[in-house]
């Protein structure tokens, strides 16, 4: 049977350990992390420790704004894409998918920022 949600979270269960605020996909039944050229789902908003752990992802199709890891350095107002790790910058490099607007910046890699989603 089929389902729907209509709020900003959906609770999944984790393929293994996962932190909080990358970007997750859903595959094979189960969440894991985004990488370079994958279309994310949302963002975690809780580490999981172990395969099967059921977490809340912020789904990228809610309204709001959303917590994301920084892979380095990002000007406040650029646009975001999802890097590898789960992870988000403002270079659009090849195989780059569009996740949002930064409104705030990160100074470094392993900065958590605020991302508007698009």
């Amino acid at each position: 049977m089929s389902q729907s949600v209509e709020t900003p979270t959906k609770a999944l269960p984790a393929g293994g350990a996962l932190g909080q605020y990358i970007l997750v996909k859903f595959t094979s039944d189960v969440l894991s992390v985004a990488a370079l050229g994958e279309e994310p789902i949302g963002v975690m908003q809780q580490a999981a420790f172990a395969a099967g752990e059921v977490c809340n992802v912020r789904l990228l199709s809610a309204q709001g704004t959303m917590k994301c890891f920084a892979s380095a350095a990002v000007a406040q107002g650029a646009v975001v894409y999802g890097r590898a790790a789960g992870k988000v910058d403002d270079d659009s490099g090849t195989s780059a998918i569009r996740i949002g607007i930064a409104l705030e910046a990160a100074t470094a890699a392993g900065d958590i920022i605020e991302v508007l989603p698009c």
